[in-house]
This record gives C-alpha cells, structure tokens and sequence, in this order.
C-alpha cells in the first residue's frame, strides 16, 4: 500500500516526522528537571505515543481516507493484525486501553489516585469533521486529523467507563476499561490531570515534550518552526479542555481519538438493497397516478428473487434422518424410517397403536408435520471468492476524505483524462454527488478502497454476472440455497386425532403462514433449522434458513485443492484468524445475507404451491453466531428509512426475535472461552513459536492426529507445562493480539448493535449458565463456547443482556404489550437448542419459550419447566 506524504506541514504539525527529536532535545537541555517526576508517555518525535489517539491517522504519504496509519511505511501485510488496523476509521468501542506513565527509579504510581479527578473522557468533534466556524477556522489553520475543535458530554467515572492500576505493580500502566460501549463513529477525548499522584504524593506530570508544548502559544511561544507546529496542536488540545474547568498547568496528557463507524457500512448496505425497488415504485407511482398496488407489482422485479423449486419436497423427519440419533436408527429397523411408513403404520392400528408406535408418533410426527422445500436466491456477495481467506470487503468508490483532501481541480482533472471507474455513476447517486469511482494511479496513489463513515459502499464480488431476462441487477451476486419449511395440515390433524386433541388443528391463515427466519451457529448448517423446525409447524409458523458464508453449502474450493468450509473443515475458515478483516466481513457478510432474504420474502416465485407466506409477520430465532450476526441484522432491518426510503421500512420489519447463546466482545470471549480458547492460542502459537510447532507436530504423531485437530489438546498440554515466566510472556502476546482483534472485529459485534436492536425489536435472549443437572445426572457446566462472563465487563452472554437492558426472566411473565427479557438456563448446553443432549428438558423448554414468544408476539415469556432455568 503506498501512501505518500499528504505535505511537510501536516507532518510537521504532528511531530511525527518533521518536529524532529533535536529540536525537542535542545528545549529539554535548555530546561532541565530538577527532581524526578513520573511522566505520562508523550514522545511523538519518536512514535511513542499512548494508544488509542487519532494522531495515528496520519499517513506517511499523500494518501489520507481517515484511517489509521498502523503499518507505517512498511508494506501493508493485511494479515497482521498491527497492519490490519490500517484499513479501520478508528478505535474499538469496548476495548480496555493503557495509559502509560514513565516511573523513575524507586516511585509507582499511586493507585488510591487513579479515579474520575484524574482521568477523564469526553465525547468530542475534531476539526476535520465539525461544521461550525470555530471547527472550520481551526482545521484551516491545522489541516490534520486528531485536532479536536469541541468538547461534548463528560463520559461519567464508575458508569461510563473506570480506571485501574494495581497496586505496587510497578508497570507504569494504567487500565481504562469502558464499562458501556462508547458511542460508535465519535470522537473521544482523554484527559489525564494532575490530580494523578505517585507514591512520594507529587502530581504525575506530562512529558517534557508535553509541558513545553501545552504552554500558551499567545504568551510563550517555543522557538523553531517545528516547535511551534507541534505547540499549535497541543494549544488546540489544551483550548478545548480549559472551560471545562480544569486549568492548563493540570492537564499532564490528552488525547484525541475515534471509535470505529460500526453502522455505516450496514446501513448502505441496505440502501443499495432497496434503491433499485425505490426508484422503480416512484416512477411507476407517476406513471400510473398513484396505484401503489400496482406500482408494487411492477417494482417487484427490482428485488432480490426467491425462487422455490417444486422438485424434491420433502419432510424434516426424512431430511434429517440419522442426524437424529439412536432413534431414528431404531425406528428405521422396525420400517418406521420415512414418514410414509408411519402414516401407514398408523392406519393399519385402526385407533389402538401399541405404546411403541404412541412413542414412534410423538418422536417422529412433528418432524414429518414440517414439510421441506428448496429456494434459492442471489444476493450480493461482498466478499472475495477467490481468495476467502485473505480478502475483505472493498469500497465501491474513491474516499471522500480522499476526494476533498484532493481537491476539485485534481479531481476535475482525473475526470477529464478520463480515470474513471465503472461505478462512478453509482457512486454519486448513492451518495448524493459525494463519492465518485476515480483511479488514482496516475497520482501515484495504491488506493486501498477501505470502508469508513466516509466511504461506506461495498462493492460486490460474486461470481453472478447480470442476467439481461431480469430487471434487477445480479452482478457480483452469489446464489445462496434456501429452505423453507411449512407445516403440513393434514400431517397436524393426524397427530392431533391421535393425541386426541393434545396437539392442536393448523389451519392456514388467509394471509399465508407466519413464517420465522432460523439462522445457526458456527461449524452448522442451515438444515439445522429442521430441528426447530418441527415444534414451530406444530404452532403454525414456516420457517427459512440459509447458510452462513463459508459455511454449508456456501464453502470454497481452491485452485490447489484447499478446502474452505467452516461447516466441514475449520471454524477459523470463518472466524479468521490469519487475516483478521476477512473475519470481521464474514460476520457482516452474513448480516447482509440475513437483512437480503428478509428483504426477499416479499419476492417469492413459488414453484412448489405450498410455500404462502405472510411476509407482515416474520420473526426471527438464532444460536450461537447466528445470534451474533443476526444482533447487526435486526438492528439495521427494524430501523426505519428516512427520507424516500421511508415507505419502504416494513419490507425489512422482524417483529420478534429469540437470540440463544450469543456473546457480545467477539475477540475476547474466544479467548477465553474453553472451547474456542485453546484453539485459538494454539493456532497463533503455532505461527508464532518454533517450540509450540514442533511440539504440535510431535502430539500429532504421537496421537494420530491432523495437525488441525491436533491444536486444542496440543496447546492444553504445552501450556500445564510452561513456567510461570514463559506463560506471562505468551500471555502478554495474547493481549496484544487481541487489542487488534477486538478493534478490527468491532464493526461486525453485537455489543455495537445492541442498544439499537433493543430499542426497536422485542427480544428474548437464552444463555446457558449452568449449575443444574443435566440428564446424566451430571452438574450442568456453564457455556463452554460463548462464555457468559469474562474478565472484562462488555464481554460475554450476560453483559451483552446488559448493555440491552435485558431483566432476567424466571417464571411465566405475560403482558399485554411486547416485553424483553433475558432466561438464564441452569441446565442443558451450549448446543442445546438444536441438540437435547445433555439434557432433554433444556432443549424443549428453549424450543417452547420460543413458540410462545413468537405466538404471543411477544407479549409473553413462558415458562413451563422451572427446572432447568436458574432464578
């Protein structure tokens, strides 16, 4: 990636280039320190600075889209994860950060001091970005990102967020742990004050460079060029903070910096979906004045197609087959293996079944009360499917950072010499004359395409290419497999006949079936969706599942043979660890798939005659990833447009949802999560340390063992047999990655959407905590995958309950409007709702809890067994 130097100036006023380490040294001889203080770290003629700060924006070229500068001008290495920061508009929402402080011999820092005096945030606007006269007289006068020009709300200490240092620690680092998310796509500003002690009781100071910069430019300006561009930019940090009250003497650091654009990206995403519908129903609006009936039937074709095949339909109960275990192996031997054979055996009882057929009944009936058909649509693929696992999303067009940073006459001449890309028309439209498509080779510019707030279009990369016999545009589209479910009246009526009544008649509603979107975990399919399947037909509701990217029937095979495949081979196919942007756009690819077959339920082309679905009532349920990914899809598909798209809002409307086992902290969780965990540390051990290598190697063959399958045992044992010292220095590794990790993974993590989602989607969330017994007889372990607490306090299943406000549920609560809330499972497992072992009645009463939900439209949360929920 070459980014050239944006001019000598920015640089300059930055310090990290121009203001030279000689200058700052000529001031410290001129001034020496008199006694020892600790000093906040501040060096930036050095690269030395605390992170998170906006300083890091600056590119060491001429290229500038409001990014992070992480890499330097090393060559870009989008797998590793310091240089993968570079393609991020700013800092992670969730992720704790350090605050690091200098210690002369013999001091510490107090940590009875460390408190809401003496570190503080704000929310803030940098120049760059602001549109009143003061921002816009300030980024005149320093053209450079990371200015702060005004402050907004104080963040509040011991809600907001709270500071850390361990006592007698002798670190020199303070902890700031964010205890809400910090607003998405803002500014922040830190401030550390004098208030701030070390263990003599003297005030922790800045940094020489610091204290000679803060000081007032109007009355004691410094004496070089250099100097005084680096003083400017402190006097600009400093200004914004003094009426706050606190005086510039007792401002010993701050720092400017942005959270990552979370939503941004979503949200054009479902612009894009809807805009060829949008103008197609306006035009036919004006064409037939005013006959929104028809004006909807010929904007129809502009949708997503979801075309259902009258070939191959089934049922459940034989779809799944022997992935429904010891029974259905035994059922099959006694010719009870397809549904046909239990129709006929049924019949040949003439009303008196044996007690055997009574249970072959009430196993098998309601899966074979669920009827199985097949759809496909084509939907944009944002990602590469050449490379899955070391590409990302890209940009449609040109930055407007960029653009702007350019100006109109290197734009204007771009245009005329003719560089310009096949999406530029799209690119203005979509952005209102904003963006445009340029190539900026000529300039000598490798533009990266990075997604940010300021360059929010994803370009498709999908193998389709347009069909000209439909008006919509499949370009850059995949074709995703879809099935539905439905229930099957007569099937019902059988079963209700032979439980006398217990189970109810199904009848079609006028309007066609209620119809649930079932989204499934890591490593799973989406026929998993025919467990639930068979509970949800039994309550009169169709179900649709596709898969996850990369997952099923979406996985890749490479020129070389490799397979990628979370479902079959890896679930670090899809949560990628050797490139950890690609892992971050798998989880938006898959929200993007989801808001896309929610947007194409009003597009059915039904082949088959059974699939009549009322697309005014859709609710949605999830497990494990499926839940996570499908937080970023109900928060964007139940928020409304506005403007022109406004009318168009219900076509995404999901009136309920049940998220089972999620997590919010990606990155952190899986850490520590005794699944996940030790497959991960392993596989970066293994790429990092020639010890862990060889050792994987040799468990391998001494186990008979892939390499693969190898890693989380191999690294269980390496790690028993490490020495205290060896393990704190590979732990201090780990952090470092996953401060990358969680910062890179923010935009697709459902703690960033969680407070949306809440707002505008009644949820009932299901987290396995354990404690109970589970049919075993076993104590019933919490999560062992998607860990419900962690260390920190925004990662996990119940902090993510949390931030959604979420009260927890123990008994049957009905109400006559919609309610939320959050059950606690005391049995079962992480697997449960699709799986009933270890435990039975865990699975049932997970499956009921949502029927009840969605039949209620969520008013109510019933609980018929209290046994295996926790009060």
């Amino acid at each position: 990636m070459n980014k050239l130097l944006l001019s000598a100036s920015i640089a300059a006023v930055l310090g990290l280039t121009g203001c030279n380490g000689d200058s700052v040294a000529d001031l410290e001889t001129d001034n020496p320190v008199e006694k020892p203080f600790a000093r906040v770290v501040f060096d930036p003629a050095n690269s030395d600075l605390n992170l998170p700060n906006d300083l890091l924006m600056l590119p060491s070229g001429s290229f500038f889209d409001f990014t992070l500068n992480t890499e330097g001008t090393e060559t870009f290495d989008g797998g590793n994860p310091e240089h993968a920061l570079s393609a991020l508009d700013g800092w992670s929402t969730q992720n704790p950060f350090s605050i690091r402080v200098t210690l002369p011999t013999g001091l510490d820092i107090d940590a009875s001091s460390v408190n809401g005096s003496s570190i503080k945030l704000f929310q803030a606007t940098q120049a760059l970005e602001g549109t009143s006269e003061t921002c816009q007289a300030i980024a005149a006068a320093a053209a450079a990102p990371g200015v702060p020009c005004e402050l907004g709300d104080e963040l509040v200490y011991g809600e907001d967020f709270v500071a850390s240092y361990e006592s007698g620690a002798g670190t020199g680092s303070i902890t700031v742990i964010p205890l809400k998310p910090l607003a998405a796509g803002q500014g922040h500003m830190l401030v550390v004050t004098d208030s701030l002690l070390d263990t003599d009781g003297k005030s922790i100071k800045g940094s020489s460079s610091w204290e000679l910069a803060r000081q007032d430019i109007r009355t004691l300006p410094l004496s070089t060029e250099e100097q005084l561009q680096l003083q400017t930019l402190v006097n600009s940090i400093v200004d914004v903070i003094i009426p706050t009250g606190i005086e510039r003497e007792a401002i010993s650091y701050a720092s400017y910096f942005s959270t990552v654009s979370a939503g941004s990206v979503m949200d054009s995403v479902k612009n894009l979906q809807i805009a060829g519908y949008a103008t197609a129903f306006g035009a036919a609006m004006t064409a037939t004045g005013g006959d929104a009936a028809t004006s909807a039937s010929v904007a129809r074709d502009y949708l997503p197609q979801l075309n259902v095949s009258g070939d191959n339909v089934s049922n459940a109960y034989e779809a799944l087959g022997s992935q429904l275990g010891d029974t259905y192996t035994a059922l099959q031997a006694q010719g009870l293996g397809t549904c046909a054979g239990l129709y006929a055996a049924l019949e040949a009882s003439a009303g008196s079944p044996s007690a055997e057929l009574t249970q072959a009944v009430t196993f098998a009936g309601p899966f074979c009360a669920a009827k199985r058909i097949e759809a496909e649509v084509k939907l944009p693929y944002y990602l590469s499917t050449t490379n899955p696992l070391g590409d990302w999303w890209r940009a449609m067009c040109t930055s407007g950072a960029t653009l702007q940073l350019m100006g109109a006459e290197t734009v204007t001449s771009l245009i005329q010499g003719g560089a310009v890309g096949p999406n530029d028309a799209l690119c203005q439209q979509a952005s209102g004359g904003q963006l445009r498509d340029l190539d900026l080779s000529s300039l000598g510019i490798d533009d990266p395409r990075n997604l940010t707030k300021f360059n929010p279009l994803p370009i498709p990369q999908g193998t389709n290419t347009d069909d000209d016999s439909t008006l919509i545009n499949e370009a850059g589209t995949e074709t995703l497999g879809v099935q539905f479910t439905v229930p099957d009246e007569s099937v019902i009526a059988m079963l209700s006949a032979a439980t006398n009544g217990a189970i109810p008649l199904q009848t079609k509603p006028d309007n066609g079936w209620p119809v649930i979107i079932v989204q499934h975990g890591i490593t799973g399919a989406k026929e998993n969706a025919l467990v639930v399947a068979a509970a949800f037909s039994l309550a009169g509701f169709a179900t649709v599942a596709i898969d996850h990217p990369l997952h099923g029937g979406r996985g890749f095979t490479l020129a070389d043979g490799t397979v990628v495949n979370a479902s079959t081979h890896s679930p670090t196919d899809y949560m990628n660890l050797a490139s950890l942007i690609t892992a971050r756009d798998n989880l938006r690819q898959s929200a993007a798939d989801t808001l896309g077959l929610r947007l194409a339920l009003n597009a059915i082309n039904d082949g088959s005659g059974v699939v009549d679905i009322d697309t005014s009532e859709v609710h949605f349920i999830a497990q494990s990833l499926g839940s996570i990914s499908g937080m970023n899809t109900l928060a964007n598909a139940n928020t409304p447009f506005e403007g022109d798209f406004a009318p168009f809002s219900d076509m995404y409307k999901v009136d309920t949802a049940v998220l089972n086992v999620p997590s919010g902290g990606v990155a952190n969780f899986l850490l520590e999560s005794p699944d996940f965990g030790p497959l991960i540390k392993g596989s970066l051990l293994a790429a990092s340390s020639e010890d862990f290598a060889t050792f994987l190697a040799q468990y391998a063959e001494a186990n008979a063992l892939s390499i693969e399958a190898a890693i989380r045992p191999a690294y269980v044992a390496f790690d028993e047999a490490l020495e205290d010292d060896a393990r704190a220095e590979i732990a201090a590794t780990f952090s470092q990655f996953v401060f990358a990790a969680q910062t890179i993974l923010d935009a697709g993590d459902p703690i960033n959407y969680a407070q949306q989602m809440a707002g505008n989607t009644p949820t009932l969330m299901q987290l396995v905590v354990g404690g109970g017994v589970n049919d075993d007889g076993t104590t019933a372990l919490t999560d062992q995958v998607n860990p419900v607490v962690t260390a920190l306090p925004l990662s996990g299943g119940i902090p993510l309950s949390q931030v959604m406000g979420l009260s927890q549920v123990s008994s049957t609560t009905e109400s006559d409007a919609t309610q939320s809330g959050v059950v606690y499972f005391s049995a079962g497992a992480h697997q449960s709702l699709f799986v009933p072992t270890p435990s039975v009645s865990a699975t049932l009463e997970m499956q009921n809890q949502a029927v009840e939900y969605f039949g209620s439209d969520g008013q109510n949360i019933v609980i018929a067994d209290e046994s295996v929920v926790a009060n």
